[in-house]
């Protein structure tokens, strides 16, 4: 599985993959065997097999997507998230302050959640977007009503297209 690990200085792509008792790591490209060996709920060791570093890892979940990971006296903020969230993200940050739900990826439209009219609570599916694969839930970043829907399921969607607009009060 891929996902896009965000701290505060710098975003990385990590793959994780199952290979027999190890886990195979690649984090921007460079693969590591893992030997992962769970401590405690929250603690693991996780060990290096290609020059034998180890590292005891604590891990909490802070929020939906947020962890705070301890390894070794260092700790770290880090935000796990699929590719299509992260560009999701990225594409909201330029566009701060729209009330607009954007295709972060091309796509087809699954479902639209919501009509013309309809009050949105901030973190409402509004629409489900297929991309490589995979159903994508984007969400309303801020609480609205809709004042527009430009996409119907079944629709093909093109990155940075705009599915949906909110009114929203500041």
């Amino acid at each position: 599985m891929k996902w896009i690990v965000k701290g505060a200085t710098a975003a990385h792509e990590v793959e994780v993959e199952r290979e027999g008792e190890h886990f195979v790591v690649s984090v921007d490209g460079v693969r590591r065997v893992v030997d992962y060996t769970p401590l405690d709920r929250s603690i693991a060791s996780l060990r290096y097999l290609n020059n034998g570093h180890s590292f005891h890892v604590t891990a909490h979940r802070e929020a939906k997507r947020t962890y705070r990971v301890a390894v070794g006296e260092r700790e770290f903020t880090w935000d796990v998230l699929t590719p299509v969230e992260a560009v999701a993200s990225e594409a909201r940050g330029a566009s701060v302050g729209a009330a607009r739900i954007i295709a972060p990826i091309p796509g087809k439209v699954v479902k639209v959640n919501v009509a013309p009219g309809d009050d949105v609570e901030q973190g409402q599916s509004v629409v489900v977007l297929e991309a490589m694969k995979m159903e994508n839930e984007l969400e309303a970043e801020r609480s609205g009503k809709v004042a527009t829907v430009h996409v119907v399921a079944g629709d093909t969607v093109d990155t940075g297209m705009v599915l949906v607009e909110l009114e929203v009060e500041d």
